[in-house]
């Protein structure tokens, strides 16, 4: 599975949550509302950070699927615009004026604060996720070191190979040059020793006649 398919689903995931949530604010009140609204302003916070790590995938994928990743990314920035805008409705709903002023006061961050832990817990889910694929990666790239490592050795002793024929070769050529090199000679010694018995026969035979 790819880092972005994961990130699709944990968004798709993290957004069907936030619509459960959302629709659950407008009938609560006090200090239950102002938590359901923290958790889900936390989650929102989440899946932009989500949306913006499918963006960041998209630009490592290739043809058809970098289309198809970039067309999931315009609808998910378009949902969560959605998200955002039915939380300020779902806020409003039924809320008292008091409730406002203590939202603009910002009682909302003691309710963030409360939800901060679902979020630190998620984050870390995908970090050991990221950890978990880098030691994968880093197996694989050990692998293929060592495998280059094993053709490099068959390479060289190859290569020794190589050099021990080739010296064999030099050796065996001039074996054979010197060999050569001694029938020539063999050949002109025989043919003066046949030119010397020549010219001493008919010298022989010269004497005899004279």
């Amino acid at each position: 599975m790819s880092h972005a398919t994961q990130f699709e689903r944990e968004y798709s995931e993290l957004s069907a949550d936030v619509t459960a949530k959302i629709g659950r604010i407008p009938g609560l009140f006090g200090r239950e509302k102002n938590e359901l609204v923290g958790e889900v302003e936390a989650l929102l916070e989440e899946a932009k950070e989500l949306i913006e790590q499918i963006e960041v995938e998209s630009h490592a994928a290739s043809g058809d699927q970098r289309k198809q990743i970039t067309t999931n990314v315009t609808n998910y920035k378009r949902d969560y615009e959605t998200h955002v805008k039915n939380l300020k409705k779902a806020r409003l709903s039924y809320t008292d004026d008091s409730e406002v002023r203590n939202e603009l006061l910002g009682n909302q961050h003691r309710t963030t604060l409360d939800s901060n832990s679902e979020r630190l817990e998620r984050s870390s889910r995908r970090l050991e996720d990221g950890y978990r694929m880098a030691l994968e990666t880093e197996e694989i790239g050990q692998s293929v070191l060592n495998n280059l490592a094993q053709d490099r050795e068959k390479i060289q002793s190859a290569r020794n190979r190589l050099n021990n024929v080739d010296s064999s070769l030099t050796q065996s050529s001039r074996l054979l040059n010197s060999m050569y090199r001694r029938v020539i000679q063999n050949k002109v010694l025989m043919f003066i020793i046949g030119f010397v018995i020549v010219v001493i026969i008919v010298l022989a035979l010269y004497g005899m006649l004279k």
